[in-house]
């Protein structure tokens, strides 16, 4: 297998002045390029800590996180991290908010720029350019969500519950609009998600971590017969049951 992001023996402990609290312990993973992996648990199990880790946000106390064998605190400039809500902001312009991280980061050359309007073109938001978010509804939001961290070129995509806040109908669609977007752009993806069957249409391995302090508990291999897939589609497939009961069963 040829390695992307390495996750070797990881620990992470919560420090207070009264006590400790360990929230990972051990967990180890490995994921090649461009595939999409999910991490599942029981909530308050550590998946959100660990993918926080994996972003090079926090340090953990053991272990090594590593992207192409360099460590993920010295390449954070290789991943993008999405979070449950959108957070674009009210006042700027649909094109100003895919534009914000260029603009932080002082990357709004010509070429990156034009990239963004490819972006936007080829994911069917060009004509609300102009637009404020108010006026968009919320599964669009987080497209745009997506096309500003898209626009970064990051190499590594990170979702932490960021289809959560959409109702299930949005949800179901959104999480559909994604996958065919980081398919095409070929990106990586590990994503933490609650939801089984959003993990097991979106994954290419899920894996299902144990109550706190989190473990590997099982990590399931999902195939529905290789190329591009219909998440939405693929809930039909009588795999798809057998895929979510498997991993239910693990959690409960």
């Amino acid at each position: 297998m040829n390695t992307f992001l390495s996750v070797d023996n990881i620990q992470m402990i919560y420090q207070t002045p009264t006590e400790e609290t360990e929230a990972v312990r051990n967990v180890s993973f490995a994921v090649e390029k461009g595939q999409f992996i999910s991490l599942v648990g029981p909530s308050g199990c550590g998946k959100s800590t660990l993918l926080s880790a994996i972003a090079g946000l926090t340090k953990q106390q053991r272990g090594t996180i590593t992207l192409e064998g360099t460590d993920v605190m010295q390449c954070r400039d290789k991943i993008g991290y999405m979070f449950q809500t959108d957070n674009l902001l009210p006042w700027r312009s649909i094109y100003k908010n895919v534009v914000l991280g260029l603009e932080i980061q002082k990357k709004l050359t010509k070429e990156n720029l034009e990239y963004a309007d490819t972006l936007l073109q080829r994911y069917d938001l060009w004509q609300f350019r102009d637009s404020y978010p108010n006026r968009l509804s919320g599964g669009m939001r987080q497209r745009v969500a997506l096309i500003r961290t898209l626009a970064l070129k990051p190499e590594l995509l990170l979702l932490d519950e960021a289809f959560s806040a959409l109702d299930y109908q949005t949800r179901v669609k959104v999480s559909g609009d994604v996958y065919e977007i980081l398919r095409k752009e070929n990106k990586t993806l590990v994503m933490v998600t609650h939801d089984i069957p959003e993990a097991v249409t979106m994954s290419d391995r899920v894996i299902v971590l144990s109550k706190r302090p989190a473990v590997v508990q099982k990590t399931v291999d999902i195939d529905f017969g290789g190329g591009m897939r219909n998440p939405a589609a693929v809930r039909t497939d009588p795999r798809f049951q057998l895929y979510f009961n498997h991993i239910w069963k693990e959690l409960t």
